[in-house]
């Protein structure tokens, strides 16, 4: 370290992201099997505080997880700060660690909470590497930083749209995601109202999920589905075709949970009344002829995608015959986010 501190704190608030051509299956080290593209949200965030000790004793981890300590989480942690110590070697003289982290959204129902926790402990990194290095904050470090925890982390990182993985005619990698500059202002205000089919944690996590893509029987037709889709949408986002672009984003969540269902062991992470969700976003799409989508991640929880053309009906028609079929007549309201933000940092 080039400047020496005894003890400090940093806190930062992360978004969870939504991706629109999906990321299943992976390589050593959280390598994607083919390119994503995603929208980070607004109110879907994970808040982490992160108090760092400085010392040459052997280091401990504390982790509380809305105020309740969870031990469980710390393997985790232990291997995210193993991988990447090498981007930040400072952590080597961390004596004490202790995360306090809280999501705006319910854990492990699909609303990718390890994206948004990945992103805001990576970005608490960066912002102390920046104080403690005296360099400029990085985000595309802090974007390979948070793909080391979670894939879908490197998302996160930034705000509005991301390209993550290798494509060709773009600059795009595997190592970290990069923000879309050229969206058109059809897509910039995108509304995305979450529908809890169910709260509860998955029956499958996501690292056991991909997993069973390798070996897949539709593995390779997938990439290459996956790397079609995401130049078609790349082109759609940026003409600003909203319907071509729906067609992408359906069939997308669609095969991402075909591939589950099609694996060995197979296994349905939809609800029945996820299916009756789509079926009323599809009606209701042909009738009213307007421009609104759904999408899931790996998860039950529909994501309605809708512009502000039709928001309104939108909002008054569609999301109330929806709630009758959500948890609790769960809707959360969500939207294009800004991308992380430092809350507070501390060092003496």
């Amino acid at each position: 370290m080039k400047q020496k501190f005894n003890k400090g704190y940093v806190e930062c608030i992360a978004p969870s992201n939504i991706a629109l051509v999906k990321y299943w299956g992976k390589k050593q080290t959280q390598i994607p099997l083919n390119s994503s593209i995603s929208f980070s949200l607004s109110a879907c965030q994970t808040k982490t505080k992160a108090e760092f000790s400085f010392g040459q004793g052997e280091r401990n981890i504390n982790f509380f997880f809305h105020g309740e300590k969870t031990p469980s989480f710390i393997p985790k942690i232990e291997t995210f700060i193993t991988r990447v110590e090498k981007l930040y070697p400072w952590l080597s003289e961390v004596e004490e660690l202790t995360l306090k982290s809280e999501n705006s959204f319910p854990h492990s129902s699909g609303i990718a909470s390890s994206a948004s926790a990945f992103a805001a402990l990576a970005y608490c990194f960066e912002v102390t590497s920046c104080k403690l290095e005296g360099h400029e904050f990085n985000h595309s470090r802090a974007s390979e930083a948070a793909r080391l925890g979670s894939g879908s982390a490197c998302r996160s990182v930034f705000g509005n749209y991301n390209l993550w993985g290798e494509l060709s005619a773009t600059n795009g990698n595997n190592s970290c995601s990069q923000e879309l500059n050229n969206i058109h202002k059809n897509f910039r205000n995108v509304r995305d109202a979450i529908c809890i089919a169910s709260s509860g944690e998955k029956s499958v996590g996501s690292t056991a999920g991909h997993a069973l893509m390798n070996g897949h029987v539709y593995g390779e037709q997938r990439i290459e589905q996956a790397q079609q889709n995401c130049t078609s949408l790349l082109n759609y986002l940026e003409k600003g075709d909203l319907w071509k672009a729906g067609e992408i984003i359906e069939e997308e969540a669609l095969s991402l949970h075909a591939l589950m269902m099609s694996s060995r062991p197979s296994f349905i992470l939809m609800k029945p009344n996820t299916l009756k969700m789509i079926e009323i976003v599809r009606n209701f799409r042909q009738t009213q002829n307007i421009p609104v989508f759904f999408t899931l991640d790996a998860g039950p929880n529909p994501h309605i995608i809708y512009f502000e053309e039709g928001a309104s009906l939108v909002e008054s028609k569609l999301l109330e015959e929806l709630r009758p079929h959500c948890e609790q007549g769960r809707i959360i309201m969500d939207s294009v986010g800004a991308g992380p933000k430092v809350l507070e940092s501390f060092f003496e």
